[in-house]
């Protein structure tokens, strides 16, 4: 599996300037066009109609429904203002992570969190929109850098393994109302609504992987070397030296963690950048490299 991912990142790193460069620009820009055409004709949202997600109209023949959808995220919201303020930081999240990963990997991995939510909501006959598939975004730019600060609204400080937590809250919280829907439904139809939330985070697993542990607090991750040197201190086989952030010996110049934080993960010297820049296995082969 380790040979995969490898080949995987190789892969991504070979090809990084490949697809839609600035894929969330194009998809804020279209919803622009989208919700400015709605406001024309509100009665009669013709492009609105034609662009959502219906799982029966798919069934006739309407497979462009199952990419289309994300392009009326602001004609749906309920308050415009937030959606615009939502559609920027989300090009902003796609931007980010297009740096970090390179344009074909930035698009693979949100195209196919669109696709195959679209998949499982025609599989259940429900309804879906681009509210998860956006925030898998998040999640995504959290794993890479956990401590990043941003500003809510452009007021509210978080760091954003906080605000992942939040979304996965949310996501969380309507999974618990599928569910609930579900059993009080039996008696008519299973309503498995439900999966369709939880698509854009197994998209977001399945790129991650273990790395994405790292949006579990400290108390909760599983680390074998920590663990194995705690038991040597106990025994007396070695002297426990105070673990300061200060003092590591390792960072990674992209998410900024190191061999104390993440203790068993491999940090490398890249070649090609200037100075003496360290990645972790993670960013060795897909991180922009620095040339001043």
């Amino acid at each position: 599996m380790s040979k995969l991912k490898t080949k995987l990142t190789q892969f991504f790193y070979k090809h990084r300037d490949k697809g839609i460069p600035k894929l969330m620009l194009w998809i804020g820009a279209a919803n622009v066009i989208v919700f400015v055409l709605y406001l024309v004709k509100p009665e009669d949202p013709l492009f609105t109609r034609l662009l959502s997600f219906d799982p029966f109209a798919v069934a006739r023949g309407e497979v462009w429904r199952m990419i289309s959808y994300p392009l009326v995220y602001l004609a749906n919201s309920a308050r415009p203002i937030l959606g615009i303020i939502s559609l920027l930081f989300f090009y902003w999240c796609g931007l980010v992570l297009e740096q970090l990963w390179g344009t074909l990997r930035m698009n693979l991995y949100y195209l196919l969190g669109v696709l195959l939510t679209a998949l499982a909501a025609l599989l259940t006959r429900s309804y879906c929109s681009a509210t998860y598939v956006n925030l898998s975004l998040i999640l995504a730019l959290a794993a890479l850098q956990p401590d990043e600060m941003v500003r809510i609204y452009f007021v509210i400080p978080l760091k954003m393994k906080w605000l992942a937590w939040f979304e996965l809250g949310i996501t969380l919280l309507a999974v618990i109302r599928g569910l609930i829907s579900m059993f009080l439904s039996l008696g008519a139809f299973v309503n498995l609504s439900w999966i369709v939330p939880l698509v854009p985070v197994a998209v977001f697993l399945l790129f991650f992987g273990r790395q994405a542990a790292v949006l579990l607090p400290d108390f909760l991750r599983y680390h074998p070397t920590r663990k194995s040197w705690k038991r040597k201190v106990k025994q007396g086989r070695i002297y426990e030296v105070p673990n300061k952030q200060g003092n590591a010996r390792f960072r990674c110049t992209v998410c900024g963690r190191t061999e104390l934080t993440n203790p068993g993960l491999e940090f490398r010297y890249c070649s090609k950048c200037a100075g003496y820049r360290c990645y972790c296995e993670d960013h060795i082969h897909n991180h922009v490299h620095i040339t001043e």
